[in-house]
Formats: C-alpha cells, structure tokens, sequence
C-alpha cells in the first residue's frame, strides 16, 4: 500500500504531525540555517536571524492564510471556523512571502539598528525559494496545487509520486516537483550569478529584488501547467490576471533593483563630494 496516498500524517508519542505542516516547518528551519550560514560566513554570530525568525515566520504563515481566505472568500464566509484549519491546507506563497518579508524587515530597522537592513535581506530572502521548494511537498501530500492533466507515463517519476498525482481518476501535471527544481535553482543563480554579473557594482538589495523578479517569471513560466482553480494562490481565478500578477512580481523586482543602484550611486558621489569639500 502506498502510505503517502492515503496518509496526512505520522504519530509521535501519540501526537499526529501532519505532512503538510511538517512541509511547511522543515522549508522554514532550512532557511532559517542557511540565512545563518550565510550570514557568518560574512562574519556575523551563527545565532543572527533567530530572532527575526520568530517574528517572520509567524507574520509569513498569517500572511500566507489571509491572502488565501481573501481569494476564496465565498468559501470561509459561512465556515469561519475553518479558516484556522491550517491542517487542512491553504496557504499562498505570496501572501507569505510578502509578509514574512516585511515583518523581518522592519524588524532588523526598528530592533537591530547594529545591522544594514538591505544586507541582512540579502542573506535570507533567497533563502525562502529553499523553503518553497520543501514546502512544495505539503501540496503533494495534501493533493492540492496540481498541474492540468497529462500522461504521467512519460514524466519518468517515482510510482509514489505518479500515485498521488491522480484526481479524480485523472494524473496531473505534478506541480510540486516542477516548482521545487526551478526553486532550488534559482535559489543558486541568485545567490551566485547575480553578485558574479554585478559584479564590483553590486549593491546590497540585489539578491533580495532579484528574488521578487525570479519568482514572478518562474510564476509566469509554470501558470500555463496549472489547474485553473489553483492560479496564482487564487481559486477560480482566470488567467489573465495570474498572469498579470507574475509580471507585476517581475516588474517590481527589476524597478527596485534599478532604483536601488540609482540611490546608491548618488549617496556614493554625495558622499565623495562632501569629502572633497571637507577636505
């Protein structure tokens, strides 16, 4: 019998771990040690982001939840009791990712005026295509976020996974997989390719709105596969504006890492001629 098509969870000392929240936390840990990795190789204590993780983490999930109520509203509007059902699934990157983000950020810039704010995101926002990749799994455990209808017989996956891509007698496009590769690798092209092409010009922030420009074109790439109902984190919203929302993600991160160097480059040559003056 194949456990992961009919199993939501494991017991442990009688308490049910549910895969999908498993999914979720473990993408968190993992970005939580590489935010920190990351961060001392550049000469800062191991323990730095532990304490912006108990306030992004939790500022992610809600965020993550609200933007999915919101989109399917009509569902929880006359089941308010389950939009706390976090078991059950249902929760949109976006919605996470924007406030997880935030909530970090404005952490670090009233809490911890010992560190640059932009810096500290370059060490932890790539880190969360890590931790989608992971999370991916939740929705391949909970059959949720699935690709149109496709042979499997040529995908060349595992029986397990081609096994729980099956709804409604049908096999899917399994989304989760697709996702996570593009995830990880983007997680690399960010964090090598994009300070290697800047190169002496590279400006604290890039990582970080490169990741926005990143997601929104893997976003834009991988719609298309996407069973309707699941667009974009959107229940039954129509293409068009899952589309627009990939490009306004990838807009965004460009514009911010244009604006980004601008202002860099005229505080640099404010500061060099403040110099020149003074001295």
């Amino acid at each position: 019998m194949n456990i992961f098509a009919y199993a939501n969870g494991f017991e442990i000392f009688g308490l049910t771990i549910y895969f999908y929240a498993f999914c979720i936390l473990g993408g968190a840990l993992v970005a939580l040690f590489l935010s920190n990795y990351r961060a001392h190789k550049d000469g800062y204590p191991w323990d730095m982001f532990n304490s912006i993780f108990l306030v992004a983490l939790p500022s992610g999930i809600i965020g993550a939840r609200l933007w999915y109520v919101i989109a399917e509203w009509e569902r929880f509007a006359d089941n308010f009791a389950d939009i706390f059902a976090f078991r059950d699934g249902g929760l949109a990157i976006q919605g996470g990712v924007i406030c997880g983000a935030l909530a970090g950020i404005l952490y670090v810039y009233f809490r911890r005026k010992d560190m640059d704010v932009l810096r500290c995101a370059d060490f932890a926002v790539p880190t969360i295509l890590v931790a989608q990749a992971i999370g991916r799994w939740g929705n391949f455990f909970n059959q949720e976020v699935y690709g149109n209808i496709v042979d499997m017989s040529s995908w060349w996956l595992p029986s397990f996974i081609q096994s729980n891509m099956v709804v409604n007698g049908a096999y899917h496009v399994p989304l989760f997989f697709l996702e996570g590769i593009v995830n990880l690798g983007g997680y690399f092209v960010i964090t090598r390719f994009i300070p290697f092409v800047f190169g002496k010009h590279y400006c604290y922030g890039d990582q970080t709105f490169a990741y926005f420009a990143y997601y929104g074109l893997v976003r834009l790439v991988l719609e298309p596969l996407r069973d309707a109902k699941y667009q974009m984190g959107m229940i039954q919203a129509d293409s068009l504006r899952a589309v627009g929302m990939a490009i306004a993600f990838i807009v965004v991160g460009i514009v911010l890492i244009i604006v980004n160097h601008i202002v860099r480059f005229y505080l640099k040559q404010k500061k060099a001629g403040d110099l020149k003056k003074n001295g």
